[in-house]
């Protein structure tokens, strides 16, 4: 097969890690802005883990024609945690989407602890300080009260809420209250990168809540994890393109561009029986029903 860059046109990408960074990545945002829009791409969102990419999202949008750049904030430790105060700034100043905990989340860190490839990302961000480890549970294994704000806001604000790197327990939660309170715009990320704990189950339930799954062809890489391609088919086919989207999460120095990574990805899933509707509802229709473009 060839390579198809007409499949791109309009297409949308919900995670790509962007410089300038605490670690080396691919691009700034100007510049993956100028690969996305040379591409006909609709949009992108960029990400880092301790800051937020608002400002850099909201530079390239202004400095580069024909592309959508979008940016947020992950509630890490150094980004304020589940502070509402710091989530309503961020809406205000233009996020489109707030991540729950990721190098943080007392999750990731379990995983890490346990061998998993996450802990070159959790042990990478410490700069030796300690750290708790950040559940969006009570002690009753509720959600937080400061969460459920949370999830209030991104609501009112028309913002998407991503899951970050938490444990399938607290996205069952989170997933239960958001269907509960009418808020459809839960992102579920990346979670075929632990499908040893998001199992099909878990990902039916969420997908029955109305959370949308997000697969990341960066879990196939060698340095993440060599996840064989055809576990992301398997979810596809499952679940339904319906509930999915496809993003990259590329921005590491060792990935190609983003561009390029998500015109393999889904090129590559159309060899291995993902159609090329499949494919358009999950990198241009759902991705623009939860950034609003649609």
């Amino acid at each position: 097969m060839f390579a198809d860059y007409s499949i791109l046109e309009g297409a949308i990408d919900l995670h790509i890690h962007v410089g300038p960074d605490y670690i080396p990545r691919y691009a700034d945002s100007i510049t993956l802005a100028q690969e996305a829009a040379k591409a006909d791409m609709r949009a992108i969102v960029i990400k880092t883990h301790l800051s937020s990419t608002v400002a850099s999202a909201y530079a390239a949008t202004r400095t580069v024609d024909g592309v959508k750049v979008y940016g947020g904030i992950a509630l890490n430790e150094p980004n304020g945690e589940f502070n509402p105060r710091n989530v309503v700034a961020s809406v205000r100043s233009g996020a489109k989407i707030i991540w729950l905990p990721t190098v943080d989340a007392a999750y990731a860190l379990k995983k890490a602890q346990s061998g998993h490839w996450i802990g070159h990302y959790v042990n990478g961000s410490t700069f030796g300080y300690e750290r708790k480890g950040l559940s969006i549970l009570n002690e009753n294994q509720k959600l937080k009260n400061e969460v459920q704000e949370i999830l209030r806001i991104c609501k009112e604000g028309d913002i998407i809420l991503a899951s970050g790197h938490i444990s399938p327990r607290e996205s069952l939660e989170l997933a239960k209250e958001a269907k509960t309170i009418g808020f459809d715009k839960l992102e579920i990320t990346h979670p075929n990168a632990w499908l040893e704990d998001y199992t099909l189950d878990v990902l039916r339930q969420l997908a029955d809540y109305g959370a949308v799954i997000s697969l990341s062809f960066g879990a196939c890489s060698p340095h993440n994890g060599r996840q064989d391609p055809y576990e992301i088919v398997n979810v596809i086919k499952q679940i339904g393109a319906r509930h999915c989207c496809l993003i990259t999460d590329y921005g590491q120095i060792v990935h190609p561009s983003p561009v390029e990574g998500l015109r393999v990805y889904c090129q590559l899933l159309m060899t291995m029986g993902i159609s090329r509707e499949e494919i358009d509802v999950m990198i241009k229709e759902n991705p623009g029903r939860l950034l609003s473009l649609n």
